[in-house]
């Protein structure tokens, strides 16, 4: 075990912060989104990390538990970034939408992953899919109230069922992908799409200001620059 966090702690930049187990979770999760989850088995985690299997299934107890936990900090990662770019904002509909935005840079990715966990993992996915979904739906709800708060968006509307409605509408475009798009429409043009119309139909005038502001200015570009970068 000394020898190989030894090894660890030699390979990483960031020894002086991170625990074994979450160098370890760290690296795989750049295995998986890589390589693909399937493609990586525990001998390949061992030997590219240069630990044995016995302590992966010591500290993990099967490929399963190390996949969620890998998924999670990948899902989590995404939230993180998605907060670091909202401080560019002006207001909480600014924010929002910068998040639908960076949204769609995972997509692909997301997608690839999701399927993966869906056909191979499928107990995998379904704790990932409920975290994700109340997670998601609690975040999304408390930026729509501010959002109301700031008199932005008109509050008579029922924002649980609204949210739903979002929801399975941008999991249709971006994960199932089981809509037909028009001739040279993509995936992340038909998503914002999605996003403008329903903010669009529950805002209030100055809300409206706001949206066509964001994506007429060139702050929109900037955003969108800035996020490609990263």
């Amino acid at each position: 075990m000394c020898l190989e966090f030894l090894c660890i702690y030699l390979h990483s930049d960031l020894r002086q912060v991170m625990t074994q187990r979450d160098y370890i979770i760290e690296r795989t999760t750049q295995m998986f989104v890589n390589q693909g989850i399937k493609s990586v088995r525990m001998d390949d985690v061992a030997q590219t990390l240069g630990v044995s299997k016995r302590t992966l299934y010591e500290m993990f107890g099967d490929k399963e538990e190390l996949i969620y936990l890998c998924m999670s900090k990948y899902l989590r990662d995404q939230h993180k970034s998605v907060l670091d770019i909202s401080k560019y904002t002006q207001n909480k509909l600014e924010a929002v939408l910068v998040g639908f935005i960076e949204m769609t840079q995972y997509s692909e990715n997301n997608n690839r992953l999701m399927s993966n966990l869906m056909r191979f993992y499928p107990s995998v996915f379904e704790r990932l899919h409920s975290d994700v979904n109340g997670d998601g739906t609690r975040r999304l709800r408390q930026s729509i109230q501010e959002c109301v708060d700031e008199g932005l968006l008109d509050g008579n509307f029922n924002i649980d069922l609204a949210i739903t409605l979002l929801y399975y509408t941008a999991m249709g475009v971006v994960v199932r992908r089981d809509v037909a798009f028009p001739a040279g429409v993509s995936v992340r043009d038909a998503f914002m799409h999605v996003v403008i119309c329903f903010f669009r139909g529950i805002a209030t005038e100055k809300g409206l200001h706001v949206i066509d502001e964001f994506f007429r200015s060139n702050k929109f570009r900037e955003l969108e620059i800035q996020i490609s970068k990263k």
